[in-house]
């Protein structure tokens, strides 16, 4: 065969290989076929390498299922011809390894992409998957397992990792649902997914029933609740969003440590930073079979195991300025569910908390209510060179930063605009507040003002108080002097009232004292504002509004708002002061945190074993505003009943169980709440419930504490143990408390059992 011949008389190797393969594929001709075994018949170099080909043949095909279970398929290009690619190629991958440049002269080949995604899970999850997949996984003894590309993932309870060769990592957060189309184009359906692209460096969306969430380089996980749009929570890096319908980005997120509820039509909001589940990863996955490991699967924001130092427990950071300790009545040296007890999940040196019930001391502070007392912060801006667009004033209530259009400038000088400048924050009761701010207004046209206030919403848009994301509450504007309106104005919500400045020759323009008192002492339901304001060579406040009551309370920021096209202004200092009444003790704000309890969803879960003959109503669990608020609460009547009950927009919510926990017994007691639901739970089964929509009152609730009794006194402070006591910003299902109950009994649930609703659901 002359085509095999070198110039230099010497056959070409690598066309001898090819043509065997079309030899063993049967694609040579008869002729063809004669020539090729009559040309090795004379040559022994060609004899020796016909020998090779058809060992080293037999050998990689015994290699053939390693290589496809571990998705090592490589992709031959350039090769046209109908042979079976090395045994369906696996023969090219390990040839390519073994003879090097040999095969490299014949095909080219390219490492193929690793075409699954690998599963590293939770111990206990409850998982399975549907349609492609190179291991389907289902029940408590799946480890690990493979994703394939088409993968729908149902994770019913628990949490599961997945990890691409590319090294990017996604995590499921049960209960969640999500579509692989392709392995960097993620579909949730329904829960949490959480993305982390910083070792693969490359790009990485995530779509929503209504958004497209695109990532850089970050780290982010994206939400779908079951009522409601969707969110998405930044950790670092930045996002962008598009709304899948119209194709138009919606958004673009760069503040880090900030959630977004992101809805495809209308303005979106900040929400509670969910809980990062990336830094505990390791130490979850490697974790041994438990109750506390479920838990912390179901990523609580605040956990807590009680005995010191407890393998498992969530580090709950304390923020800067806040204390906490348990009650001088609280031991924590008694056994908790132990696996003697038949509760197979716990570890044998499991210990609880007892609490006393003494009125005032036996009780657990588990919130984040800051100490509201004093100088809050204050700020120099001219002065000290700076202060918006990302600077943080000093705070004593907890981290903020400046959401600040461009238009503010870091000096405090204001360029001309329409847009806002606010920091976040949320009053409580029984505080006496002081808003104070310096402004300079030189130039203006008809309707040029700057405005300081009290609002709900933060916001980088063009927006000023009540427009684009602002909702004020409680503000006041100053008009520049060339205004041609006359008067100047302090607005509560929409309402607003002229003032004047009669005590000087110019009413407006120049630089004015502003000062708003906003008076929460009578409690939720009776804040008042009050409205000041001085030039700075005058040494008192003049009443410009007398007091007025809070047409709604809901406020989450302060800060500045402007509108002008032809305003020059300037912010010269701000601060915030805070007094507490004497019935208002702020040494009682002191908390463990955080633990934050927000009104629209949320859960809670315990073990609880009541102190045997007691006979009276007990505070179990509360969360409010503050330390003498009781917005949601759960409660033990002197039968040993257990009820919840929550305060709401339209209506309150109570609801009770007909079961007894009275019997000196460790119990599983658990509470959940959403728009369209509320759940008791009494170990593991649902035994009330009310599922009318509800009339939601918005905002987050920072008390929060086990035991102590309510204001009201109609129930006495808990007495008995409790422990492995969990907090959730979201609801939980049904499965995920039954998943919660049955691994800390150690029981051989299986998960078709476990994915099975309750007889008694009544949704």
């Amino acid at each position: 065969m002359k085509e095999l011949m070198g110039p230099d008389g010497a056959f070409d190797q690598g066309l001898l290989w090819k043509m065997l393969q079309e030899l063993e594929a049967g694609e040579l001709g008869l002729e063809q076929r004669d020539e090729l075994m009559s040309f090795i018949g004379s040559s022994p170099t060609a004899q020796r390498c016909y020998l090779e080909y058809f060992e080293l043949a037999a050998l990689l095909e015994e290699e053939a299922t390693t290589y496809s279970e571990e998705g090592m398929l490589p992709v031959m290009n350039g090769v046209e011809l109908g042979f079976r690619h090395f045994k369906r190629s696996l023969l090219a991958a390990a040839a390519l390894v073994i003879l090097g440049g040999l095969l490299a002269s014949l095909v080219m080949v390219k490492q193929a992409s690793r075409n699954y995604l690998t599963a590293e899970v939770l111990k206990g999850t409850q998982w399975s998957v549907t349609g492609p997949s190179t291991e389907p996984s289902n029940g408590d003894e799946a480890k690990a397992g493979k994703v394939a590309k088409g993968a729908t993932v149902h994770v019913v309870s628990g949490l599961v990792k997945l990890a691409g060769k590319d090294g990017a990592a996604i995590v499921m957060q049960g209960p969640a649902r999500v579509s692989f189309p392709e392995f960097d184009k993620p579909v949730l359906h329904e829960g949490w997914l959480w993305i982390d692209t910083e070792k693969s460096g490359e790009p990485l969306e995530v779509k929503t029933p209504e958004l497209v969430v695109s990532d850089i380089g970050t780290r982010f996980g994206v939400r779908v609740p079951a009522d409601g749009p969707a969110e998405v929570h930044l950790i670092e890096g930045k996002v962008e969003v598009f709304s899948r319908a119209t194709e138009k980005m919606i958004a673009t997120l760069e503040p880090e440590k900030s959630g977004f509820v992101l809805p495809a039509i209308g303005e979106s909001t900040r929400v509670v930073l969910a809980r990062d589940p990336f830094p505990e990863l390791p130490d979850l996955l490697a974790a041994s079979a438990n109750y506390p490991t479920t838990v912390r699967g179901q990523n609580p924001v605040g956990y807590w195991r009680m005995e010191e130092g407890a393998p498992g427990s969530l580090v709950n950071t304390i923020p800067e300025g806040v204390t906490g300790s348990h009650g001088p009545q609280v031991i924590t040296d008694e056994a908790g569910p132990q696996q003697t007890a038949g509760y197979g999940g716990f570890d044998e040196d499991n210990a609880s908390v007892f609490l006393s019930g003494e009125k005032e001391k036996g009780h657990l502070s588990l919130g984040t209510a800051p100490i509201h007392d004093g100088v809050l912060f204050e700020h120099e801006f001219l002065d000290q060179g700076g202060g918006l667009l990302g600077v943080q004033p000093a705070v004593t209530f907890g981290d903020a930063s400046w959401v600040a259009a461009p238009l503010f400038q870091e000096d405090g000088s204001i360029q001309p605009g329409k847009g806002t400048a606010t920091l976040a924050f949320s009053p409580v009761d029984g505080v006496m507040y002081t808003l104070d701010a310096t402004v300079t207004t030189t130039r203006g046209a008809s309707e040029d003002w700057i405005g300081l206030g009290f609002g709900h919403g933060q916001t980088t848009k063009s927006a000023r108080f009540n427009s684009g994301g602002i909702a004020g509450r409680v503000w006041m504007l100053h008009r520049a002097a060339d205004t041609h309106k006359p008067v100047n104005r302090a607005w509560l919500s929409t309402d607003g009232a002229d003032w004047d400045w009669s005590p000087t020759d110019s009413p407006l323009g120049g630089t004015m004292d502003l000062r708003i008192v906003l008076d929460t002492t009578a409690g939720a339901g009776a804040w008042t504002a009050t409205w000041f304001a001085k030039r700075p060579s005058e040494g008192t406040y003049v009443e410009v509004r007398e007091s007025k009551a809070l047409i709604n309370e809901l406020i989450t920021s302060i800060g500045f708002s402007v509108i002008g096209g032809n305003l020059s202004a300037s912010i010269e200092n701000f601060s915030l002061r805070a007094e507490a009444t004497k019935s208002h003790n702020p040494g009682r704000h002191q908390a463990d945190g955080p633990a934050r309890v927000a009104w629209d969803e949320g859960a809670v879960s315990f073990w609880l074993r009541r102190e045997p003959g007691v006979r009276k109503a007990e505070m179990l669990w509360a969360a409010g505003a503050h330390q003498a608020d009781d917005s949601i609460y759960l409660q033990l009547t002197a039968e040993g009943t257990a009820g919840f009950f929550m305060e709401n927009g339209r209506y309150d919510v109570q609801i009770a169980s007909s079961e007894l926990v009275s019997d000196g017994q460790w119990h599983h007691l658990a509470a959940s709440w959403s728009p369209s639901k509320v759940a008791l739970y009494l170990d593991g089964q649902l035994v009330a419930w009310d599922s009318e929509e509800r009339g939601l009152l918005p905002g987050v609730l920072q008390e929060v504490r086990f035991g102590g009794r309510r204001r009201e006194q109609e129930f006495e402070s808990f007495s008995g143990w409790v422990d492995e006591l969990a907090i959730w910003n979201r609801a939980l299902t049904s499965h995920e408390v039954r998943h919660q109950f049955s691994s800390a009994l150690g029981s051989q649930i299986t998960a078709d059992q476990l994915s099975r609703e309750p007889r008694n659901v009544g949704d």
